[in-house]
This record gives C-alpha cells, sequence and structure tokens, in this order.
C-alpha cells in the first residue's frame, strides 16, 4: 500500500508533463501561417532555421504562442471584413491581454475579433 503512494505522484506528474509535449505539437499548416513572425522575431531564415534546429522545444512553444494564444471569433460585428488569422502578429496585441478572463480585440474594418487567452492559460509567452 506504501507503494503505491509513492507511485501516485509520480504518475500523475508525468501525465501532466505529457500532456503539456503534446500542447507544442507542430501543426504544419499553422507553422506555415505564423512563420512570418517567427521570421521576423529571428532576424530571417537564418536564425529561425538556427533556433529550430538547436532549441526545437521552445521553437515549438514559440509557435503555440503565435497560433494558438488567441482565436478568432466569427461575425462578432454585423458589418465588415472577414478576418484571416494569417495576418494576426499576436504580440502587437499583448497589451490587451488579461490576467484571468479572455480579452476580445476589435480589429476596425473587421466583422471578426480576436479572443486572447487570459495569461493565467497560456502555456508559453516570450519576453
Amino acid at each position: 500500500m506504501r507503494k503505491l503512494y509513492i507511485l501516485l505522484p509520480f504518475l500523475f506528474l508525468s501525465s501532466v508533463i505529457l500532456s503539456q509535449n503534446n500542447a507544442f505539437e507542430i501543426d504544419p499548416v499553422k507553422e506555415k501561417m505564423f512563420t512570418p513572425y517567427m521570421l521576423y522575431r529571428h532576424q530571417g531564415e537564418e536564425g529561425l532555421a538556427a533556433f529550430k534546429k538547436n532549441q526545437p522545444f521552445d521553437y515549438a512553444k514559440e509557435l503555440w504562442y503565435y497560433s494558438e494564444s488567441f482565436y478568432v471569433k466569427r461575425n462578432h460585428l454585423s458589418q465588415g471584413e472577414v478576418l484571416n488569422a494569417a495576418m494576426i502578429d499576436i504580440s502587437r496585441f499583448e497589451n490587451y491581454r488579461k490576467d484571468t478572463e479572455e480579452a476580445i480585440v476589435v480589429v476596425p474594418g473587421y466583422k471578426d475579433v480576436l479572443v486572447l487567452l487570459p495569461n493565467n492559460k497560456l502555456l508559453y509567452k516570450p519576453n
């Protein structure tokens, strides 16, 4: 019985760690959509390629930030254009992000809005 009490915390911790690693799996479509923002952040193709090669987990976390730390809520407003998520450099909207609740950001001219996940739900946030 005593062994079970010792084993349970380790099983719990391993499941948490594995689930977080799965959250950073790279979606090739989203990688293609959001690579331009990472290229800028890493001073071009050579810098980004080196970052991806030398720090693959950090690369995946940063890609998660640019592609998954927000979502687009469709038809929030009655008029405007459709918002293409690929044109969103989410780092430009960090000042709207709240600590414990989602933040809605209206982008002028679009009927869709950005919804930023709260800080306490972020798996990664660049410095």
